[in-house]
């Protein structure tokens, strides 16, 4: 493989686009990823929503009678790790 190093009277291209620094004013340009940013952001909103109902229902599901072994399963996962995951904790013992 070669490398050519540029030439010391070489001048920038005239034809060439420029792009505006970072901190220029052109918010679309210095920050494409916004709109990825935002999606993100509403990703992570929705997670938590989602763990919240998770959890309500796996409260519900206890409430009701329902063995670790059957929540697991729908979990997909192992009963010791729902239990640990999802069991509310005990007051302490006096």
């Amino acid at each position: 493989m070669t490398s050519v190093a540029p030439d010391k009277n070489d001048q920038p291209d005239e034809s060439a686009p420029v792009f505006p620094r970072a901190d220029d004013t052109a918010p679309h340009i210095a920050r494409p990823y916004r709109a990825l940013e935002h999606e993100l952001e509403r990703a992570v909103r929705d997670r938590v929503e989602v763990n919240l109902r998770v959890t309500a229902a796996v409260n519900a599901m206890r409430d009701g009678g329902c063995s670790w072994a059957d929540i697991a399963r729908i979990l997909g996962t192992a009963p010791q790790t729902a239990h640990k995951k999802y069991s509310k904790p005990r007051p302490p013992r006096d």
